[in-house]
């Protein structure tokens, strides 16, 4: 069974990865035909890197506050936008005049993103086991305990009884002093 910081921990490093391969070369641009040039991913683009950069560090927010279902729900939404738009970059590289080539840094970038999704939802996955498919409500409604009568609402209350604070007392046996 996967840790509860298993999800935490996969966004983290996915988010750490991005930001270190956006200044690892992404393309190679063969210029002239021999003289063959290297771009990394903050070199390239001037929007993207700021996104991708945003995304890591808001990554890395969600993985450190509170659990809650939105924050989940955010750090998988955030992986997957970031994996989308460097998808799009491998598929539809930079339009220049000159042949380029997408290197291993613009993979890795996807991979990484990719992880940060994939933490989300391991997440988001561990919490909804949790709570039950009636937390989506898909399931059928948790069952509810008949209403108490009036003797035991009563009792509840604790009137009619003698032991302090309402509750009846009761003996509980200590098995470690009997010797078992």
């Amino acid at each position: 069974m996967l840790k509860p910081i298993t999800g935490r921990i996969l966004s983290a490093v996915g988010a750490a990865l991005l930001i270190v391969t956006l200044f690892v070369v992404w393309y190679h641009v063969d210029r002239d035909g021999n003289v063959t040039t290297t771009s990394t991913g903050w070199d390239t683009f001037p929007r993207l890197r700021i996104i991708i950069l945003v995304g890591a560090v808001l990554t890395l927010i969600t993985a450190l506050v509170a659990q809650v279902r939105w924050v989940l729900l955010a750090r998988t939404a955030l992986g997957l936008v970031l994996a989308a738009l460097i998808m799009r970059r491998i598929i539809d590289p930079p339009d220049i005049a000159d042949p380029i080539s997408a290197q291993f840094g613009v993979i890795i970038g996807f991979i990484a993103a990719l992880a940060v999704a994939l933490g989300g939802l391991v997440d988001t996955g561990r919490r909804v086991a949790a709570e039950g498919l009636g937390g989506l409500g898909l399931g059928t409604p948790r069952p509810q305990l008949p209403p108490a009568g009036p003797r035991e609402g009563a009792r509840a209350r604790g009137e009619g009884t003698d032991a302090p604070g309402g509750g009846a007392a009761v003996r509980v046996p200590n098995q470690a002093s009997e010797g078992r």
